[in-house]
């Protein structure tokens, strides 16, 4: 451990020598005489600093140089902290300075007297800054001293920080790519998981390594559609602090509506689980289980052994813990070898684009060897190795890193090396992540203002600290240290792998002490911790008594009981950072205002009815974040303070009425502003238009907003406004078109507004558009004419959201001019009929979305012409395209939509290209539609091109229309084995069909519908795919214009054997016969709720074939008790032969219209005695 522990050393006193430069420059320490001091202290930094990289290797074998880092290391954090205080000491001198000058020039006779007063206060602080300054220097080149003992080499080769590689946010496609080698194991943990149909419980354990891949698995199989048919699915992290009570109240704020608001007591969680899950199919993940000791597991099984159908997958290192928790034979997830480990690292490393590929390979097939089959490893080093050359691959191959003992609870050498190959500014960043907990969501724009806060980052003449900090993020997520979340948030997200997190925390070492009820930091030098983490805390004692006073940073969690006192923070003076999620603060403590060096600020949900005082004390704050704090009213002239003021949330501050002008006068370096579901508030002042720095606004869903300030143009930096929801906004001004940097804006649901078209024609960089429920029915004024011509300016264009419009019914040529645009949306725009040749031409346009549009929109699609042919989503056409050997079905290779329609599957041109697709490995896939033109020319058989089109198995609706072949592919035949969570099939249109496929084992299939299969003459036992009870879900049924069809054979035998017939059908509710001519139903009329029979004469008329058959063979579960509605229309049967009746006595409704033969009520009417409302 002692290596990691080193290798902080360089980024914390690079920060310091950093500072000292900036102090070194400053007017106000040459005015005290410090310059001297201050550049004798950097010059003994450099000197130190040049030999860092010697020490750290040294370190790993040497107490004596890892002791002599740790030194260095706190000397530069006290210097950061002395210049920090003298900072503020300087002001105030500069402050009586400019008095005593003020008084001066009074001529007032009590001038001396008060000179020599401000001179004897400004005399003080310098002496004490003197003296602090000796101390250090002497502190300082004792260190130096101690170097020179050890004999440290110089490093001649300064770190190149452009020498990294930069990488852009990652795709779902290299987040796919990410798990290489793992496709095999979640097939067999899907197989092992479904195979259990008939348990009530079922607990399967993946267990294996640390980084090996568990979780990863874990989210390929909670994700898979195999289980999007569930009622419910639930991911829970357990982590090495097993807490029963919040694992079961995170189960509860998953699958219910109450979300976090409600706690349970340990004695009533298993009852509301119960209530909860009884009769669903639920799917519950529970990562990383570290617990051993069998009463608390043995009370998890009970918690988890619910009314409901239940399947637990559960992640743990230990194979102990995972036999212990299963009740099914656990699964071991094995190393990768070598070959996946060295796939990875190609991959992650660019190696095919490089000249020197075939000399590397030796070498990298070497590194691979060394990942011990750890997935994490392979990722983080091909990362590493993408930005050296072929000495510095041959390096790290030789570390001395790889030789050291390793065991499960140590840093894996892999990740020690990577980090070990940062730069030193990016070490500093990645190790205070150790601050938050294992398995936290950390929002990406928290993070960066963090480490500004903080000073890890500081702005480039190229870039700002934010942007900056953006790159960190992107070196970080590529070398996998961070990861995206599968937390579903308008925000980015990251989390750390918990063997990554280890690295970070003992990087820190002891300089990050936590806390929590039963366990303190094992740390025996808190007088060098700067970090702190109160976890799941909630003792009454005074935070003085627990922390030090060197904090930088503190962060809370899960701290709900946790109850916050006036003076709580009078004790420490240098804190940077403060996060009180998770707190209970009924009022924001006053010792707040104390914190002269707090730069950062999150404090949600506080129950202060006006804007905190304490908050306003704070020179140096530049994120406030006050989000959910819904008592605070008003918002008060007392924030203008804040001159330093970046980031500013109070969405959800939901009582905000007004916000004094005065309030925003002095923020004038604010750049985001995030107002969002103050519901309640009316107006922004107009001098808003004095924020000139501001760059992002969220106004969404303030309901009552009625208009925008006059010169909101003046915003000229914004480039991001979102008024989505502001149902209230009528107008907006006409300054609006000064916007000229705006990026993104959002309108959706603003369908009040009128007359914005003109507006539009100053946004010349706009790129997101969302202009969705605007032109709605609802509308009142201005319609969709004008609006388009103006949108077509807008040159920069790249997505365009008109969805839900229905009075959209048209769009222009003009539209054609948007030629960078890459996605349109269309979806529910019910009223379009086609689209203006001009789109077709768009060169750029990757994605046209038309879900729930018109069928003549989707005819026109079909025969269209684009010059780029766009992936319609989610009707996608097949073009065959001239002159070349293959049609566009290759476009779906990259995107695993939710939804997607196939059509014109006659133009594809070979079988190799429906099989490139893999179709099948779509996961996000569940409702899929395959669509040939009837009787149109094909190059292949259908049933060819269907083979290779194979769902994936967790399919949910699945629609076939004009298929042509007479049979069907292999996996079609075999389709409950293939798609098991099938719920809905349609087949429609498939003319030469003469046999059903066997669907009636699907156990999951609520609807089937039947249409136009016109050679199909008899339904029967094949239907049902063997003696099995079948159709068990089936709900629906309905059979349409099966004009040749004659026979339906209603029985199947049960489950009770040859001897035992029920209802094809047992839990039917729904029945259609529609333009059936010839079907008869035989030998038992079906059971139903509601039934609808039209133009099907023989459906009535032929029972008096059957009218004598004995009831009693019939199973016992076949009754008509649940006959409820009966409609007959349009049929031709006469009043004599309305026999159907004589089998549905409990009928309850009957309507019968259309009946042109019917001059009278069938006299079976009579046997009805249940009939309420007899039609006439």
């Amino acid at each position: 451990m002692a290596g990691v522990v080193g290798l902080l050393a360089m980024a914390v006193v690079r920060e310091a020598g950093a500072k000292l430069g900036t102090a070194i420059g400053e007017q106000v320490m040459m005015m005290c005489g410090f310059k001297e001091d201050l550049e004798d202290m950097k010059d003994m930094l450099e000197s130190m600093a040049a030999v860092l990289k010697d020490a750290e290797r040294r370190s790993v074998t040497e107490e004596s140089v890892l002791l002599w880092l740790k030194r260095l290391k706190n000397a530069a954090y006290d210097i950061s902290d002395m210049l920090d205080g003298f900072q503020d000491k300087s002001k105030s001198t500069t402050a009586g300075k400019a008095l005593s000058l003020g008084v001066t020039l009074l001529g007032l006779n009590r001038v001396r007297p008060m000179k020599t007063m401000l001179s004897c206060f400004a005399i003080a602080p310098k002496i004490s800054m003197a003296n602090k300054m000796k101390k250090m220097r002497d502190q300082l080149r004792k260190i130096k001293e101690g170097h020179e003992a050890f004999r440290l080499t110089p490093d001649s080769t300064p770190y190149n920080e452009h020498h990294r590689p930069d990488p852009r946010e990652t795709t779902s496609k290299v987040i796919q790519s990410s798990i290489i080698g793992r496709d095999k194991e979640r097939k067999q943990v899907v197989s092992l998981l479904s195979a259990s149909d008939e348990e009530d419980t079922v607990i399967l354990p993946i267990y294996g390594f640390g980084g090996i891949g568990k979780t990863a698995l874990a989210q390929l199989v909670f994700n898979d559609t195999q289980f999007r048919g569930y009622d419910h699915r639930v991911w829970v992290y357990v982590s090495q602090v097993f807490d029963l009570k919040k694992i079961g109240n995170t189960i509860i704020s998953q699958v219910s509506n109450e979300g976090n608001k409600n706690e349970y007591t340990r004695g009533n969680i298993n009852g509301r689980l119960c209530d909860l899950l009884e009769d669903k199919n639920t799917l519950i993940v529970l990562d990383d289980l570290w617990e051993t000791n069998d009463f608390h597991l043995n009370e998890l099984k009970l918690m988890l052994n619910t009314k409901g159908k239940i399947k637990v997958l559960v992640t743990t290192r230990n194979e102990d813990v995972a036999k212990k928790i299963c009740t099914h034979k656990p699964y071991r997830l094995n190393p990768l070898d070598s070959t996946m480990c060295w796939n990875i690292i190609k991959q992650r490393s660019n190696l095919e684009a490089r000249g020197d590929k075939d000399q590397i390979e030796q070498v990298g097939w070497v590194i691979a060897k060394k990942c011990g089959g750890i997935a994490l490893a392979a990722h983080a080093l091909g990362f590493l190795l993408s930005g050296m050359d072929l000495v510095e691959w041959r390096a790290l191959s030789n570390s001395d890193i790889w030789t050291e003992a390793f065991s499960d609870n140590s840093v894996l050498p892999s990740l020690k090396l990577t980090y070990k190959n940062m730069p030193p500014y990016l070490r500093l960043c990645f190790a205070y992540c150790a601050i938050f907990p294992k398995g936290h969501n950390i929002a990406k724009a928290s993070l960066v203002h963090q480490w500004i806060a903080l000073g890890f980052i500081e702005p480039s003449k190229t870039f700002s600290s934010v942007r900056l900090g953006e790159k960190y993020i992107r070196q970080l997520v590529g070398m996998s240290f961070l990861q995206r979340s599968i937390l579903h948030t308008e925000q980015e997200v990251f989390t750390m792998h918990d063997m990554v997190h280890d690295v970070a925390r003992s990087v820190m070492d002891e300089e990050l002490v936590f806390f929590n009820d039963t366990k303190i930091s094992s740390t025996t030098e808190q007088k060098f911790c700067h970090y702190a983490l109160l976890e799941n805390y909630s003792k009454p004692s005074n935070l003085s008594t627990i922390l030090p006073d060197t904090l930088r940073a503190l962060h809370t969690s899960n701290c709900s009981k946790l109850v916050l006192q006036g003076d709580e923070f009078s004790f420490t003076k240098f804190l940077h950072v403060l996060d009180l999620t998770d707190c209970s603060i009924r009022i924001l403590p006053s010792s707040i205002g104390k914190l002269k060096q707090l730069r950062f600020l999150i404090a949600p949900n506080i129950g202060d009815n006006v804007f905190p005082k304490s908050i306003t004390l704070l020179p140096k704050l530049k994120y406030l974040d006050l989000h959910g704090s819904f008592r605070i009213s008003a918002l008060q002239g007392s924030i203008s303070k804040h001159a330093c003021l970046i980031h500013l949330d109070l969405s959800g501050c939901s009582n905000i009425r007004v916000i004094q002008p005065e309030a925003l006068c002095g923020l004038t370096k604010l750049q985001f502003l995030n107002l969002s579901w103050c519901s309640i508030l009316q107006i922004l002042p107009e001098n808003i238009a004095s924020l000139t720095e501001l760059q992002y606004l969220n106004l969404s869903n303030c309901l009552l907003l009625s208009q925008l300030p006059s010169h909101i143009g003046s915003l000229t930096e914004l480039q991001y406004l979102n008024l989505s929801g502001c149902q209230g906004l009528v107008k907006l001004p006409m300054s609006f078109r000064n916007l000229k940097n705006l990026v993104h804006l959002d309108l959706s649901g603003c369908s009040r507004v009128q007359d914005f078209k003109q507006v539009f024609g100053g946004l010349t960089k706009l790129q997101y558009l969302n202009l969705s429920k605007i032109f709605g029915r609802t509308r009142v004024g201005d319609n969709w004419d004008g609006y388009p011509e103006t949108i077509s300016t807008l040159n920069d264009l790249e997505y365009l959201n008109l969805s839900r419009n229905s009075r959209i019914d048209y769009l222009p040529r003009s539209l054609g001019n948007l030629k960078k645009l890459q996605t349109l949306d269309l979806s529910y725009c019910r009223s379009l009929r086609s689209l203006p040749h001009s789109i077709e031409l768009i060169d750029s346009l990757e994605f046209l979305i038309v879900v729930g549009c018109s069928d003549q929109l989707k005819e026109y699609l079909r025969k269209s012409q684009f010059k780029n042919i766009p992936i319609s989503l989610p009707h996608f056409i097949v073009h065959s395209i001239s002159g070349d050997s293959r049609s566009n079905l290759h476009m779906l290779e990259d995107i695993n939509p939710v939804r997607l329609e196939i059509s014109c599957l006659e133009n594809v041109k070979s079988i190799e290209e429906a099989r490139g697709i893999e179709l099948s490995e779509k996961q996000n896939l569940s409702t899929l539609t395959f669509q040939w033109t009837s009787r149109a020319d094909r190059l292949l058989e259908d049933k060819d091109v269907l083979g290779e089109l194979m769902p994936p198995r967790g399919l949910w609706n699945l629609s076939i229309q004009g298929y042509d072949s007479t049979t069907f592919p292999t996996w079609f035949v075999g389709i409950s084995h293939h798609l098991p969570s099938l719920v809905k099939i349609e087949l429609k249109d498939l003319h030469r069909c003469r046999h059903l496929p066997p669907l009636g084992q699907l156990p999951n299939l609520n609807e089937v519908h039947l249409q136009q299969m016109d050679s199909l003459t008899k339904i029967d036992g094949g239907f049902c795919g063997g003696d099995k009870g079948a159709f068990r879900k089936l709900k629906v049924f309905t059979l349409r214009d099966m004009k040749q069809l004659e026979e339906w054979s209603t029985t199947t035998h049960s489950k009770g054997g040859e001897d035992s017939i029920e209802f094809m059908f047992p839990m039917l509710v729904t029945l259609s016969i529609e333009l059936c001519p010839m079907l008869r139903l035989k030998p038992c009329p079906p059971m139903f709720h509601s039934w609808l029979i039209s133009e099907s004469d023989k459906v009535i008329s032929s029972w008096g074939e059957i009218r004598h058959q004995p009831a009693a063979s019939v199973s016992h579960s076949f009754s008509s008790s649940s006959d409820t509605n009966l409609e007959i229309k349009g049929v031709g049967v006469a009043a004599d032969e309305w026999r159907l009746l004589h089998h549905h006595p409990t009928l309850q409704q009957l309507e019968i219209s259309w009946c042109k033969n019917l001059l009278h009520l069938p006299d079976a009417i009579r046997h009805l005695p249940s009939l309420s409302y007899p039609n006439s």
